[in-house]
Order: structure tokens, then C-alpha cells, then sequence
């Protein structure tokens, strides 16, 4: 992955929760936003990113969607969109995220020019058989975006094989 040319983060308090209903809760505090969870339930939040599209005269590209996050026991972060405008450029799914993820990672494949504003989507889940609401907490510290100016080089092909000649007959 090429370095980043620009990289720009927003505070987990900048959160808007699209399904408020299935929440008991969101506390924007200085370290962090804490979401509630309703047992059984799942919710998308979302942040918008400050997003460049040129600097230097040149337009940039999607690298590589960055959240800081911790969950409890029970609660889980199970997809991870992002967006440019109304296109989705990267879906990540079926992830599974509990605990500590202070510094994780979500590629764009083909790192796309960006033309609009940059929205990470982050589906949360919340399980059934909670013992209680603060083991369904998701705290996120922050969201972010890093910006590259030339796309990520494709993954390598496989290399081809040579055939064996057959060994000349004297």
C-alpha cells in the first residue's frame, strides 16, 4: 500500500446512529462515544469524514477506512462500509470484532478517486442473552480515512510455471 498523502480522523463523538430505537443509549463523553445496546438488536452508526478530493492539484484516493473501537462481552461489530457520496467503495463483512481494536484496519480495494464526502458505516450487533447493559457497550475512540494519490498496486499474479522440456534423445 502506498504511503498516505493525507490522513484525516473525526472523534467517536461525531457518531449519528441511524436505528436510535434499538439503542438505550448513547453518551458522547471527552475519551469517547459509549453506545447501549438493546438486547437482540443491531444498529448502523456512521461518520462522516472531513474529506479532501484534491490537494496539490491532485485528486485523491481511498486507501484504507481506520477505527478505533472497544466492545464488551456482548456486543459485537459485525460490518464495516464505506462510502464515497451515495457509491459504496468497500464492504467488509461477517467480522465478528469483540474486545480491543484501537488500530484497526478496513481496505477500499482499488482505492477509488474520491469525488464526494467520505461515510464509514459500522454495523453493531447486541446478543439476546445479555446479562446486562454495560456488557453490550461499544466505545469508539475515533474514525478515519487515509488518502492516497496514486491507486494501490494490484495484487501480484501468480508467477507461471514453466513446462519441463523434455530431455533431448541422443
Amino acid at each position: 500500500m502506498p504511503n498516505p498523502a493525507y490522513t484525516s480522523w473525526v472523534h467517536g463523538s461525531s457518531m449519528q446512529v441511524e436505528y436510535l430505537n434499538r439503542l438505550t443509549g448513547v453518551r458522547h463523553c471527552g475519551p469517547f462515544v459509549r453506545i447501549e445496546g438493546a438486547p437482540g438488536q443491531n444498529a448502523w452508526v456512521h461518520f462522516p469524514i472531513a474529506t479532501p478530493t484534491v490537494v496539490d492539484g491532485r485528486r485523491l484516493r481511498a486507501g484504507t477506512a481506520l477505527l478505533s473501537f472497544r466492545t464488551r462481552s456482548h456486543a459485537t461489530v459485525h460490518e464495516v462500509m464505506v462510502y464515497d457520496g451515495e457509491q459504496q467503495i468497500a464492504t467488509h463483512t461477517s467480522l465478528g470484532l469483540q474486545g480491543d481494536h484501537l488500530e484497526a484496519r478496513f481496505e477500499v480495494p482499488g482505492s477509488p478517486e474520491v469525488n464526494q464526502g467520505i461515510n464509514i458505516t459500522v454495523g453493531v450487533m447486541f446478543s439476546p442473552q445479555a446479562p446486562d447493559v454495560r456488557s453490550m457497550h461499544i466505545e469508539v475512540v475515533g474514525a478515519g480515512m487515509e488518502f492516497l494519490t496514486e491507486a494501490a498496486p494490484a495484487p501480484a499474479a501468480a508467477p507461471a510455471r514453466a513446462r519441463a522440456k523434455p530431455a533431448a534423445r541422443r
